[in-house]
């Protein structure tokens, strides 16, 4: 595919629409709290949203679900490089019509505050929105040699008050002589789960009638990945048979590059 030009400048996360030919997304902490729509053709840049009422702290990655209003993305306030923030948040935005051309347009975001079991403190880079539930998770990002971890949303979010997010799952990766897990994606009929490490990438199946966790309980398989360097960003298709991945690198127009994968 083509290259993103700026503003899209440190591409962190990435998720395809379901309904529009769209890939959404966003720089990472040092930009203002806006996200980006994409062609899913060409990786043009179509369109600009500024999220009313959000900050830019450090956001990660960024998901696509179910939500009271009906589909909403789901930004993720999420990086703690040094393990020493009190203010976790994801920011809930219901999903746009994108219009190519057209100016930057303002979208009234909800801040979903959240924490973690013991007032632990954890780095991630990763957020997964189940496509039937809506359910969020959150996979960190550990020192290397270190597995990751899978946490849990509860079911009903609140904006005034932090949900408390509860451990499901603790990965079989980062194996020895990987590098770290740096963003994540689940497939549109939610069957599969992609996981991008700084090194490869990997696909992991969830069991039929089995929830995203249970995906990490199995054994996966290796998928062929660009060469990118500082490779963080991936998102499967709007149909599931193909993804997108991305390089976070600074200094470069970032290129988009698609694999079919069923």
């Amino acid at each position: 595919m083509g290259l993103v030009k700026p503003p899209v400048v440190e591409l962190s996360g990435l998720v395809a629409s379901r309904t529009q030919p769209v890939l959404y997304a966003h720089n990472d902490s040092g930009d203002s709290a806006r996200f980006f729509a994409l062609s899913a053709v060409d990786g043009a840049l179509l369109q600009t949203f500024t999220v009313t009422g959000a900050t830019n702290v450090d956001w990660e990655d960024i998901a696509l679900g179910p939500c009271p209003m009906g589909t909403c993305l789901y930004l993720g306030d999420i990086g703690d490089n040094r393990r020493a923030r009190t203010n976790y948040a994801v920011y809930r935005v219901p999903e746009p019509l994108v219009q190519a051309g057209a100016d930057v347009a303002a979208v009234a975001g909800e801040r979903l505050p959240y924490a973690f079991p013991g007032g632990a403190r954890h780095n991630a880079e990763a957020l997964l929105a189940d496509p039937t539930s809506g359910r969020l998770y959150l996979l960190t990002k550990e020192d290397v040699g270190a597995p990751s971890l899978l946490f849990r949303f509860p079911a009903e979010l609140a904006t005034d008050s932090p949900a408390t997010l509860e451990l499901v799952a603790t990965l079989p990766v980062p194996a020895s002589g990987d590098l770290q897990l740096t963003g994540a994606d689940v497939s549109p009929c939610g069957d599969a789960v992609l996981v991008r490490l700084y090194n490869r990438l990997l696909l992991f199946t969830v069991p039929e009638g089995g929830g995203l966790e249970d995906a990490f309980a199995a054994a996966f398989t290796e998928v062929p990945v660009a060469r990118e360097p500082q490779g963080e960003a991936v998102a499967f298709s709007a149909d599931g048979r193909a993804y997108f991945t991305a390089s976070e690198a600074l200094g470069a127009d970032p290129a988009l590059f698609r694999a079919a994968c069923r």
